[in-house]
């Protein structure tokens, strides 16, 4: 038997291994990796080519290019599951690693550089000092730019994981176990390129719902011209709770501002200085980036006026002379309700000394709220600073830095409120009428078109209940007369011709008609134009509609981003359709709260709200129809782009004015959606023994109920089910287990339909890299024993690892869990031991 068949891949020792073998260290590269090993500290057994170690947690690759396929075979024959892959230009990895059986992360990957152990396993000869912070990218140029900012100002690491070319172990595997690690506060994510886009945004948004992630995409805009692909990628780390950066400077203050500032409990920021100009001058910052100033109630101020000896004014609070002031006020203000957060601005003073930056320090520990420090100078401020680095406070040198520091803290929270949102499969139980949509679009392809415009592409929309104005479709101006009496006055005529884009063609609308003569008269006007042009008039038709009253035009847009799916745009509307610059951007699925959130972020907000004696239009009519829209495009992979301009938005509600729908080519895949609706579809019904049961997949918001289940089991259960002796379970343990992406895992949950309480659970993994395998587990309450529960929520895993072709799925058993060896074996699995492991068995299930 060979040593390779004794392991499998662990991750969890993977990225805190033990043991460490390197290939290559003959390279003039490789003796570079081996000096850093040795120097870096590492307690762990560290093998080579000439004193080899089996069974490495780790094996790392430097070798020449043309040796990497024999030294991946060499390190799994010895037992070593995974390899970090340094060497450049190497090609055909994955199919190496295949042959190997054997997990990689590269190639060109700068390392693994854990501080805490000791362990430096890259190319760079400066190891970053143990901390909370975790680094994971694909530019060593970068990485190495973050190690050295990272010295100076006193910030610590957990984890650098370089991915490299991102073959096999990528982004979603090493952010899982990011997530998991209690030493890891908050992670920076480095991005040149994903494999799959959609493995990415689910392990990110899983991560962020547990550490703060900060981003940043280099090339960003050159890869993906136009500020309408920007906002795309930025609406989609929102929707992961991932907060990106545009530039170096900004991606390390928000890294460091995430790593030693509380949350923030509040918008409002409180501003504190001994200078009042400079005070005034952050204030203004504060109010040009959006950053609402605290107005603080009476009693705040009167407690202040003890310090201050004074009540202190609207605006930045000026704590005058005294080296303690400044540290007296942030305590103080910190227990006000209405201070979301605290920014303490200090000038140089030649009265204070140390003094006031020691008080600081001091004082700070017992500050409630986030507190950020500018501490301005190069001279007595560079020392102020690096007191205040050494101590791990979020100083900067300019109010300006300090007040981006507060709203990447806000943008934070909310991206990771967003996170949260997920709503149901049928958003809101919309009841769509797919049949007369997919009737619709038949009949399109049928007659050869693949654009639906005016009264065709307004009928489709409407199947979702998106309200749209009354319209007519007629050959003829004569025609055209008789609908406008039917429908009212004022009257819109619109040119209809598959041949001319109205946009193009001034004058193809016509507004404001007022009876049945205006129109025959415009309608002749537009025919008469046609022929000018020498375009076919035998084409031409025309749309009637009654005129919308006074309304804000606003614009909703949908089309196709080439890495993450449908995007919806929101906007103003009646301008031109080619200019999407505008549009403020989101991703399907959205519920009312998402929607609300992409009106707020449009240019367009402040003309919904009440203004010049215009009373406000309604947001919940304009959000319901972004809702719909989104759900129509889940609904309908057909539709390539959907574009509804103008939508018309008053205080009585929204309504769409004009429709244009493209279909994709018959056969056409669309781009897949990276976010996963919850899939309400799933759920079903079990009953035994006279109890009724809802079999579902789980939600964030069981994570109460999944904690009292935890606490029912028995300690046989517990050490059955996580081969411990444990009495409890983390709660990030519990958000990690009840906040999955449906995609790459599901959990089905049994809920009894009396008490509510989660009875039982069943989980299946995919693997991160292909999805054709994964790994299971199912436990059940002591009460519910006996029902058949365990077996209706194994039986619902095993179908939906079917539906989504997975080809087998496996789980480790402890050797003396008889009742779980027996039912598994029941449901035909096959049970066989682990060598070197005699106190676990491995149960495996081909689908």
């Amino acid at each position: 038997m060979t040593i390779a068949s004794k392991r499998r891949f662990d991750a969890a020792r993977f990225f805190h291994p033990e043991r460490v073998s390197l290939s290559g260290a003959g390279t003039a590269f490789g003796k570079q990796i081996l000096a850093n090993l040795r120097a870096g500290g590492f307690t762990g057994e560290i093998g080579t080519d000439d004193a080899p170690l089996e069974n490495a947690d780790v094996a790392l690759v430097a070798d020449a290019p043309g040796d990497i396929q024999a030294a991946l075979l060499r390190h799994a024959r010895m037992g070593a599951r995974g390899a970090f892959v340094l060497s450049h230009k190497v090609r055909g990895l994955a199919a190496m690693a295949r042959e190997a059986k054997i997990r990689v992360v590269g190639p060109h990957s700068f390392g693994l550089i854990l501080p805490g152990l000791g362990l430096n396993a890259s190319p760079f000869a400066l190891t970053p000092q143990p901390g909370r912070m975790a680094l994971v990218g694909q530019s060593s140029s970068i990485a190495r730019t973050v190690i050295d900012w990272a010295a100076p100002n006193a910030v610590g690491f957990s984890h650098l994981v370089g991915i490299g070319g991102n073959t096999d172990i990528g982004f979603g595997l090493v952010l899982d176990q990011l997530s998991r690690d209690p030493n890891t506060a908050a992670i920076m994510v480095e991005i040149d390129r994903l494999r799959d886009p959609k493995l990415f945004f689910s392990a990110a948004r899983a991560a962020a719902r547990l550490r703060p992630v900060v981003a940043i995409v280099p090339g960003m805009r050159m890869d993906f011209p136009g500020a309408k692909q920007a906002a795309a990628l930025e609406a989609a780390m929102a929707r992961a709770g991932v907060l990106l950066t545009s530039s170096i400077s900004e991606f390390l203050a928000a890294a460091e501002t995430l790593t030693r500032v509380k949350p923030v409990r509040g918008d409002n920021l409180a501003i504190i200085t001994n200078s009042t100009a400079i005070g005034r001058l952050a204030a203004d910052e504060a109010l040009r980036s959006g950053v609402p100033m605290a107005e603080l109630a009476p009693e705040t101020r009167q407690v202040l006026s003890l310090t201050l000896g004074k009540v202190p004014a609207t605006g930045p609070i000026f704590v005058g002379k005294g080296p303690t002031r400044l540290a007296e006020a942030a305590a103080q203000l910190s227990s006000a309700p209405e201070v979301g957060g605290i920014l303490v601005v200090h000038a140089p003073s030649d009265d204070e000394g140390d003094t006031a930056i020691e008080t600081l320090i001091a004082c700070a520990q017992t500050v409630k709220v986030p507190l950020l420090i500018s501490v301005m100078g190069e001279a007595q401020g560079l020392r102020h600073r690096h007191m205040l680095s050494e101590a791990r406070f979020a100083c900067f040198d300019t109010p300006e830095s300090a007040v981006a520091g507060f709203r990447h803290l806000l943008r934070n929270r909310h991206n990771r409120a967003a996170a949260r949102e997920l709503p149901d499969a049928t958003v809101l139980r919309i009841n769509g009428d797919k049949a007369h949509v997919a009737a619709q679009i038949s009949a399109a392809r049928a007659h050869g078109q693949n654009v639906l415009l005016q009264d065709e592409a307004l009928a489709l929309v409407s199947a979702y209940n998106i309200k749209t104005i009354e319209s007519r479709h007629v050959t003829t101006p004569d025609e055209a007369a008789e609908a406008a009496e039917a429908l009212g006055y004022p009257a819109v005529l619109k040119l209809s011709h598959p041949d001319v884009p109205t946009h193009l063609f001034p004058g193809s609308v016509v507004l404001d008609l007022p009876d049945a003569a205006a129109v025959r008269h415009a309608g002749r006007s537009i025919l008469a134009r046609l022929v000018q042009r020498g375009d076919d008039v035998a084409k031409a038709g025309f749309v009637v509609q009654a005129q919308a009253p006074r309304s804000t035009l606003l614009r909703v847009r949908v089309s196709d981003h080439p890495v993450l799916g449908p995007l919806i745009g929101f906007g103003a509307g009646g301008g031109d359709p080619d200019d999407v610059s505008l549009l403020a951007a989101d991703l399907p699925p959205l519920n009312l709260t998402l929607a609300r959130a992409l009106i707020h972020r449009a240019q367009v907000a402040p003309l919904l709200a009440a203004h010049r004696g215009q009373e406000a239009a309604d947001e919940e009519a304009i959000a319901a129809i972004l809702v719909r829209v989104s759900q129509l495009i889940l609904d309908t992979p057909e539709i390539a782009l959907l574009d509804l301009d103008p939508v018309f938005a008053n205080e009585t509600g929204a309504v769409a004015g004009s429709a244009r729908i493209v279909l994709r080519p018959p056969g056409a895949v669309r781009p897949e959606p990276i976010i996963s609706p919850y899939p309400a579809d799933l759920a079903s019904s079990y009953e035994a023994k006279g109890m009724k049961f809802t079999i579902r997949p789980v939600r964030p918001e069981d994570a109460d109920a999944h904690i009292a289940m935890v606490a029912r089991l028995t300690p046989e259960d517990m050490r059955y089910r996580f081969f411990s002796p444990m009495k409890s379970l983390p709660v990030e343990q519990i958000t990690r287990m009840t906040d999955v992406d449906y995609t790459r895992e599901m959990a089905f949950i049994a809920k009894n339909e009396a008490t509510g309480a989660t009875m039982g659970v069943a989980r299946l993994v995919r693997d991160d890299t292909d999805g054709l395998t994964g790994e299971f587990a199912v436990s059940v309450e002591p009460a519910a024993k006996g029902l058949g529960l365990g077996s209706a929520l194994m039986r619902a895993i095993i179908e939906w690892g079917r539906a989504r072709e997975m080809r087998e799925i496996a789980g480790q058993v402890l050797a003396d869990n008889a009742p779980m060896l027996s039912f598994i074996k029941h449901l035909g699995f096959t049970v066989a031991r682990i060598p070197d492991e005699p106190d676990v068995v491995e149960a495996k299930l081909a689908l």
